[in-house]
């Protein structure tokens, strides 16, 4: 069984399932329900045993497992290096939240830099964040909109990778507010969003349904652009905003945070990185 795909259906003829939200939605639940059926598997090559829902790994072939590898690890030095901007290092880290873990390609990385009794890890999708907290030693906890008292001011790092290029600003701002209060004071926040230079190379995400100069007008006009993906009822797309966008958006919701660094285009040579860092007091 270790030699399947993630992906059963050609992109073709995923993209013509897609057309059909009502067929597309059944067929995702049927995939999701045959994953959780199959569990994990070893991949050679991995740490851990790699979930059959995490589609981050779309094949066993070594050329895709490099790749799924290359990019975690990418991210740690990123989050490393982002530390060292505020005179820290993961060593130093004592309490790690990644939000929106997926199904742990991040956390099996970075669990060789700080012991996973550091490391906490929540997703929408509970299986993920489950199976990460399982089979990586990290701890689960509650989406941040839902996360009690008992855990602000708790974290000295958060990171929500490809988490903001999803939602529209609304709810941006709700998980964002909440993130802030989760932050230690001098805590480091790192997260990404689609920026400019995403835009004007949208058609690499080869999205049928996507026109490229919608996205670079609306980040023209407002510096905000989001469109919901077709095939999903629920409130769930693509996002693009500018960096002056941003950082009005965190003015107004997070003014505890103080801007540490942005790089244009930084993670994948597609996503806009910021690190901001909670004022002491």
């Amino acid at each position: 069984m270790s030699g399947l795909s993630t992906k059963i259906l050609p992109k073709t003829m995923l993209d013509n399932v897609k057309r059909n939200r009502a067929v597309y939605s059944v067929g995702r639940r049927l995939r999701f329900a045959l994953g959780s059926r199959l569990g994990a598997r070893v991949v050679p090559g991995l740490s851990g045993r790699v979930h059959y829902n995490d589609f981050m790994l779309t094949s066993p072939g070594q050329a895709h497992v490099d790749s799924y590898r290359a990019g975690a690890l990418a991210v740690v030095d990123l989050l490393d290096e982002s530390l060292a901007t505020v005179g820290r290092d993961l060593a130093s880290a004592k309490a790690v939240l990644e939000v929106g873990c997926g199904y742990g390609r991040i956390i099996r990385e970075l669990r060789d830099r700080i012991p996973a009794d550091r490391l906490y890890v929540n997703d929408v999708i509970d299986e993920g964040a489950r199976f990460t907290a399982a089979e990586f030693g990290a701890r689960q906890i509650p989406v941040v909109e839902q996360a009690g008292p008992e855990w602000s001011g708790r974290f000295d790092l958060i990171y929500l990778l490809s988490v903001y290029t999803h939602l529209r600003t609304d709810m941006i701002e709700d998980n964002l507010r909440r993130v802030a209060d989760l932050l230690q004071p001098g805590g480091v926040l790192f997260f990404t969003t689609h920026g400019q230079g995403s835009a004007e190379t949208a058609e690499r995400y080869e999205q049928y349904w996507l026109d490229k100069r919608k996205v670079i007008e609306g980040l023209a006009e407002t510096g905000y652009y989001y469109e919901r993906y077709p095939y999903y009822y629920s409130e769930y797309g693509l996002t693009w905003m500018t960096r002056p966008c941003v950082e009005r958006l965190v003015a107004s919701v997070a003014p505890a945070l103080e801007a540490v660094s942005w790089r244009p285009m930084g993670v994948g040579s597609h996503q806009d990185l910021y690190v901001w860092r909670k004022r002491q007091g």
